[in-house]
């Protein structure tokens, strides 16, 4: 059981009882009551609150996360464009300039290293490219009657195959001219044949 608190003279006291104030009015259950005196009446409503910083900070939020998406789209691009310009030098094969006797017919041997089934496409002369899919290492031997002229060998690993394309090369009259590494997946040679 808990008591009141003791009295306190200093304490401010309640306003007494005014004869003159009038009676308040009686009570209608039907009638909301009339309240008039200051502090009394229908009760404040809060402040809405606004969504305006809310959908700020959505827009924000995808404007950065797409920022952060161009941004890492971007570093990719350029970290694969910089690795196309270095494989570059690789990609484009250098042409072999050779010079020999002028005999009027020279030998040629193409070759083809690696393993599996590979794509070569090769230069016998000019206007003359033959195609053929064929089990690597490969060589071609051939004699063309002409003392000057263009060679090419071009290897692919074959579509759907397991071959692995690891270099090439030409010799004309049994001297090496043109040799080049392959990726893996291709080959290139070409080289120029000129008596001189």
């Amino acid at each position: 059981m808990s008591y009141p608190p003791p009295y306190d003279p200093n304490q401010a006291q309640p306003p007494a009882y005014n004869p003159n104030q009038p009676p308040p009015p009686p009570y209608n259950p039907n009638q909301p009551p009339a309240y008039s005196a200051a502090g009394y009446g229908s009760p404040v409503q809060p402040p809405k609150k606004s969504k305006t910083g809310m959908i700020v900070g959505i827009i924000l939020g995808v404007v950065l996360l797409l920022c952060a998406v161009c941004g890492v789209g971007g570093y990719y691009l350029v970290y694969k464009a910089n690795e196309a310009i270095e494989d570059l030098p690789n990609m484009i094969p250098s042409v072999g300039v050779a010079t020999g006797d002028a005999t009027g017919s020279h030998s040629v041997r193409y070759a083809v290293e690696g393993t599996g089934q590979a794509l070569i496409t090769y230069s016998e002369g000019p206007g003359n490219t033959q195609t053929e899919t064929v089990a690597l290492p490969w060589t071609k031997n051939f004699t063309l009657n002409s003392d000057s002229f263009g060679l090419s060998v071009i290897a692919f690993s074959a579509p759907g195959g397991d071959g692995n394309v690891t270099g090439c090369s030409i010799s004309v009259d049994g001297t090496e001219r043109q040799k080049r590494d392959g990726s893996g997946s291709s080959a290139t040679c070409i080289s120029v044949f000129v008596a001189g």
